[in-house]
């Protein structure tokens, strides 16, 4: 495992999970395909007029949902493989695909701990005006069987962040990438289209790490979880199968201090 730490595997996440050995990793944070069912190059407009690049990405195209959760219950398999019996898996989705996502990781038998809302600051308005604008993604927090005990939580530090308050599964409340943060090309358009923001990756590992514990993310994209466990003292490994992803991950990772 030396050979794959604080970096990035290029590749196809399920073939490299594989490779990797069982109970290995202290967390696993996982981001991955909502499967948005976009159709390619649709174009919508705000009421600015400015307009509106969708997710229509190759890595989220899928032939129907049977294909879709066939990939699911493949890299989640072997995530809970590698995972340790102390370790916990958090995966993220929206409402295209986190009760499917679920349900395979009951059917696999992982345990559910939380979900929790992230509440999203500045999320884009219902266009059509023809049902609730959606505000929210739901993380799953699992651990990789009922049976596991001993993981990390880390509640009194939770707590201290909270205003001295218990954390609830509602009180993520975080704004999108924009400003600064928001990583861009040299034409101004975004260099990964479902960049997470820093303080939630950054909580979700406050929440369920140590100091020196193993981070995987089978999703690795623009370098989000690699900046944030680098700043906290994490290691990690990353797997990602575009290269042009990998170039932009691995220049913020260069450019981020350890804490």
């Amino acid at each position: 495992m030396e050979e794959y730490i604080n970096k990035i595997i290029q590749g196809n996440c399920i073939e490299i999970l594989k490779e990797l050995p069982d109970n290995t990793f202290d967390m696993i944070f996982a981001d991955p395909p909502y499967y948005l069912q976009l159709p390619k190059g649709k174009r919508l407009k705000r009421a600015d007029g400015s307009e509106i690049i969708p997710v229509d990405n190759e890595w989220d195209q899928f032939k129907d949902y049977d294909d879709y959760d066939s990939f699911t219950e493949s890299w989640l398999k072997e995530c809970q493989r590698v995972l340790k019996p102390t370790g916990t898996i958090w995966v993220i989705g929206m409402y295209h695909n986190i009760f499917r996502v679920g349900k395979i990781m009951q059917d696999l038998g992982l345990w559910f701990l939380n979900d929790v809302i992230w509440v999203k600051i500045g999320a884009l308005p219902n266009l059509n005006c023809r049902r609730l604008t959606n505000n929210h993604e739901t993380l799953i927090w699992a651990v990789k069987n009922k049976n596991c005990k001993g993981y990390t939580f880390n509640y009194q530090l939770l707590k201290e962040m909270n205003n001295g308050k218990q954390m609830k599964d509602t009180d993520w409340v975080f704004g999108l990438c924009k400003g600064n943060e928001r990583l861009r090309d040299e034409n101004g358009i975004k260099s990964h289209p479902t960049q997470k923001p820093l303080k939630l990756i950054q909580q979700v590992f406050l929440t369920s790490t140590k100091k020196g514990d193993l981070i995987l993310d089978p999703f690795m994209g623009s370098g989000t979880s690699a900046v944030v466990a680098k700043a906290l003292g994490r290691k990690w490994v990353g797997i990602e199968k575009d290269n042009k992803y990998i170039e932009v991950a691995n220049e913020r990772i260069k450019k981020q201090k350890i804490c």
